[in-house]
């Protein structure tokens, strides 16, 4: 089964991510080597698969035009 969730922090050997509103370990060492905090990622079998990049980036968008936002800047897009 599929799942997605996001890397809410890293503890010790351990990543800590956030999967329908719950905090789920999967050990560090089987997770993706270019992961960090914030990412969207693909867990399969019980395990941290893939980053998905597209949903991570369209989540760091959204993130950055709140802010944007809330300083008064306009967004060029």
């Amino acid at each position: 089964m599929k799942q997605t969730g996001i890397v809410d922090r890293f503890e010790g050997d351990d990543v800590i991510v956030e999967i329908d509103g719950k905090m789920v370990n999967f050990p560090r060492a089987d997770a993706p080597a270019m992961l960090g905090e914030g990412m969207v990622v693909i867990i399969r079998d019980g395990r941290i698969a893939e980053i998905d990049q597209i949903e991570t980036q369209r989540l760091e968008d959204d993130m950055r035009r709140r802010f944007e936002r809330i300083l008064g800047k306009q967004s060029d897009e």
